[in-house]
């Protein structure tokens, strides 16, 4: 009887997709959690909420990722990825460039790795806070697309499924809608790291002032500089001296070239 229980589960769990592993995980670890919060012991189990958030997150990208596939092969959808990276390439080094400048109290042109550096590093933050924005009309149509009882797989498809659509079951329509849940732990992820991002920045800001300093920054020079400065340039007249002197901040100041 266990024997055959057993291959009848085995036999289940293989048919099941990466997706759907991602959301059972999802709400095994969410039991496991209320069951913890129920005999008192929430601070212990406060870690099965995060996993159960953590895996009906990775269902959900699974299920972009095939659903992007096609539109991201097309010629239209490489063309919308590469305005968006282009755009987003662009806020995340304009905020690059905000903190060199903010930092260290000099032109950010004097520190160009550290600027492309910081971009890339910015990137997180950039994607929060454009699905911060733009989450509430994902959300919208998420729940849309989640209570119809036809499979919609093109505007086409969603404009005629109300009179020759292809109906979907009851499980379909409770997948749909534990998607949707994903779609909202990802728009809320990203809407909670794009309002509390201080340590993150803090720890972006004390990268800045370092990586400029060690790897950006020449110990000799052509134009004079007093010992354990170091020195980076603007232009062939101005040179950016940074000094760091033991249990101090760095300093960076603008001189002439002598």
């Amino acid at each position: 009887m266990l024997q055959s229980l057993k291959q009848s589960l085995v036999l289940s769990l293989k048919k099941q997709t990466e997706e759907t592993f991602g959301y059972i995980f999802s709400l095994l670890a969410f039991l496991i959690f209320l069951m913890g919060k129920a005999i008192g012991l929430q601070n212990h189990a406060k870690g099965f909420y995060y996993l159960a958030v953590i895996t009906l997150i990775y269902g959900f990208l699974v299920f972009v990722n095939t659903l992007a596939k096609p539109f991201i092969d097309s010629g239209a959808g490489k063309l919308v990825i590469s305005g968006i990276l282009v755009i987003g390439s662009g806020v995340s080094l304009a905020l690059a460039r905000l903190t060199i400048n903010g930092e260290l109290h000099v032109p950010s042109s004097a520190f160009p790795i550290t600027q492309s550096i910081l971009a890339v590093l910015y990137a997180p933050l950039t994607l929060s806070i454009c699905l911060a924005f733009s989450g509430v009309i994902f959300i919208v149509i998420g729940a849309m697309l989640s209570i119809i009882p036809y499979r919609v797989s093109s505007i086409k498809s969603f404009l005629t499924s109300w009179h020759q659509g292809d109906e979907i079951s009851v499980i379909g329509i409770i997948i749909n809608l534990v998607r949707l849940s994903g779609l909202v732990a990802v728009i809320s992820v990203a809407m909670h790291f794009s309002q509390n991002n201080d340590s993150y920045t803090e720890a972006l800001a004390s990268f800045t002032r370092w990586f400029a300093y060690s790897f950006e920054s020449d110990e000799h020079s052509y134009c004079t500089i007093n010992p354990g400065e170091r020195v980076a340039y603007l232009d062939n007249d101005r040179i950016v001296v940074a000094t760091k002197k033991s249990n101090e901040p760095y300093v960076y100041e603008i001189r002439p070239c002598l």
